[in-house]
């Protein structure tokens, strides 16, 4: 029932309470029931528009996450269903107390994914991919329009003169949808591999459908950066296939408006670029660092490895000013081919995002040397 009806039929209880022979304590508790799921999506309606607002005037600085009805958010956290979905994936009987837990039935709903899976597939997503971690996620489940602030075509701040009125300021701005891109992952196992114990099954899963899509997710993030950045904070080193000092602090001078940066490249460019860079005083340039997740400090910036990047690529962003739109949150489906005897786990992911400052971040190229 959507709001409408849901208030039509609290006012037709209201009418029904009037009558002689009413059975007061049902209507009572069905009205009570409707009030309960009307605030609620008062509430909801309310937090999505407060969102667009923020995103419509550029106030966004939270992760946002829409949950799902507090009876699912319960479920699925029960230990019962979490081994109840992964039985039903698998099409294995349940036990008594998982069949009572296991409310949906995957046959003509979508169940709800238990609690713990599905940290430990972002877990691994984020393990394996900082970026999607750094981030600015917004889970909407709705296409969103944000609007861009790309220049200040007149009416910057400027000197003027005493009594003497500031130009008016024209903005430009651009509108960019968030429809999101389908990321998706399946895998085929044979009906014996399917009788492996849950808990190696739950880890199967996770190192499957959440490293893959989560290696994808981030490649489609950079891509999106790539194309984002200002044509200007794109560089080449001087030198191809040799970075050095002067190349980062030429990049570092391209970023405008942003906050703390971090610097992203893969394995290779880290250790056949970044760690030997040249520089008179790299204990200055260049520190390592043994936090989780950090390989070093660059000039006082943290250095993570995002493989998601080419060798040779070396990214310095700030994280916070790009935000990618999670249409559909993590989904996953099982089907079975019974000709071939094969089990089919799909996992999909709706999102797309954009860098909301064309120079919150600057791409160095390495190349290769001569």
């Amino acid at each position: 029932m959507n709001r409408k009806q849901i208030e039509e039929r609290m006012a037709a209880i209201k009418d029904e309470l009037q009558k002689d022979g009413a059975d007061l304590e049902a209507l009572r508790a069905e009205f009570d029931e409707l009030k309960e799921k009307r605030d609620q999506l008062i509430k909801d309606e309310e937090a999505r528009k407060s969102l667009l607002e923020d995103i419509a005037n550029e106030r966004i600085g939270v992760r946002v996450d829409f949950n799902p009805p507090k009876e699912d958010v319960k479920k699925a956290n029960d230990e019962h269903y979490r081994t109840a979905f992964l039985k039903s994936l698998l099409r294995m009987p349940l036990t008594e107390e998982e069949q009572r837990a296991f409310v949906h039935t995957t046959e003509n709903t979508s169940a709800v994914i238990p609690k713990d899976l599905q940290n430990k597939i972002y877990s691994t997503m984020e393990e394996s991919h900082p970026i999607l971690k750094d981030v600015q996620i917004i889970r909407s489940g709705a296409v969103l329009t944000i609007v861009k602030h790309t220049a200040i075509a007149a009416g910057d701040a400027a000197n003027v003169a005493e009594g003497a009125a500031n130009a008016d300021e024209q903005n430009t701005f651009v509108n960019v949808d968030l429809s999101g891109k389908d990321i998706s992952k399946h895998v085929d196992f044979s009906y014996r591999l399917g009788k492996m114990a849950i808990p190696a099954f739950e880890s199967y899963l996770v190192q499957e459908i959440g490293s893959r899509i989560g290696s994808q997710w981030a490649k489609n993030i950079v891509a999106q950066i790539k194309t984002d950045l200002n044509s200007e904070n794109k560089i080449n080193a001087a030198t191809p296939g040799t970075l050095k000092i002067d190349d980062f602090l030429s990049a570092m001078s391209k970023l405008k408006g942003v906050g703390a940066v971090t610097v992203y490249g893969n394995n290779a460019s880290f250790y056949g670029n970044v760690a030997t860079m040249n520089d008179p005083d790299r204990r200055i340039s260049f520190i390592p660092d043994y936090q989780s997740g950090i390989k070093a400090q660059i000039l006082g910036n943290p250095f993570k490895q995002e493989d998601a990047l080419a060798d040779g690529e070396i990214l310095i962003l700030d994280p916070k000013q790009y935000v990618e739109n999670v249409v559909q949150d993590l989904l996953i489906e099982r089907d079975k081919d019974i000709k071939t005897h094969v089990h089919t786990i799909a996992g999909l992911v709706i999102a797309g995002g954009t860098l909301t400052n064309d120079k919150a971040g600057a791409l160095i190229t390495v190349g290769i040397g001569g």
